[in-house]
């Protein structure tokens, strides 16, 4: 069985750290530059509606 990847919205980048929004949560998420590198590689997630 074949994992669909997380759809995650960027929602900007505040001082050092970019804000990512889950879709099942309504704070947003911060990840440091690394980590959101790593995401956007991924194939776990799948940035939706950025800027």
């Amino acid at each position: 069985m074949e994992k669909k990847p997380i759809a995650v919205k960027l929602i900007g980048k505040k001082q050092e750290y970019y804000q990512i929004q889950f879709p099942n949560l309504q704070i947003p998420v911060q990840v440091n530059d690394d980590l959101y590198r790593r995401m956007r590689k991924s194939e776990q997630y799948q940035f939706v509606g950025s800027p």
